[in-house]
């Protein structure tokens, strides 16, 4: 029974920190959290067609301050035949507010570059395709086996600067590495940039 009152006491206290934590917060940090929390979940591209009859498909899943991309490849041009699979794992930042031409409205954000990838060569071809190039430095890379790869020094933990409009289940990103892009960089008619609320 002793212990009831300095329970109570320490409940007040971290009650009290936690309001503190949440007053000292500016506008701009609280709608930067809002909308971590409204991206939360996965998104997804449709399937689309490169010049070099290759077709991709890419996924995004948003968790916490973390954005995983898997980029898919095919070997066809309609994503029905596997060939590898990479994914990235990057620290994003919610910036500023931005308010686009067509009414619609967005963000900028931030990309940390991680120090590794994880590639997956999909089917033999790939698998003889990676051991020749010895991609990573490897000479074992085998069909449906997972490995990780170091990413170049040079670009590890560099920034990426990047903007989004986001227009109810479609979310639309372009990045650059040297400045933000502007509002009309934003393309709402391109499979490639077109993501999808799964």
């Amino acid at each position: 029974m002793k212990y009831i009152i300095p329970i109570i006491i320490l409940s007040f206290v971290l009650l009290s920190c936690s309001k503190e934590d949440e007053e000292t917060q500016t506008a701009a940090e609280k709608a930067a959290a809002a909308q971590l929390v409204a991206l939360e979940g996965t998104w997804k591209t449709a399937c689309y067609t490169e010049s070099d009859n290759t077709s991709y498909i890419e996924t995004l899943t948003f968790a916490g301050n973390v954005l995983t991309i898997k980029d898919e490849e095919h070997s066809d041009t309609s994503c029905a035949t596997d060939y590898s699979l990479e994914e990235y794992s990057f620290t994003i930042s919610i910036g500023d507010a931005v308010t686009f031409s067509n009414g619609k409205t967005g963000h900028k954000f931030t990309l940390i570059v991680p120090s590794t990838t994880k590639i997956t060569p999909q089917s033999a071809s790939a698998a003889s395709a990676f051991n020749s190039s010895r991609k990573c430095d490897k000479t074992d890379w085998a069909e449906d086996t997972e490995k990780e790869c170091s990413v170049d020094e040079d670009d590890v933990g560099d920034t990426i600067l990047c903007l989004y409009q986001l227009d109810g289940n479609n979310w639309y990103p372009d990045c650059d590495d040297s400045a933000y892009p502007s509002t009309s960089d934003i393309q709402t008619d391109n499979a490639s940039s077109t993501f999808t609320k799964q």
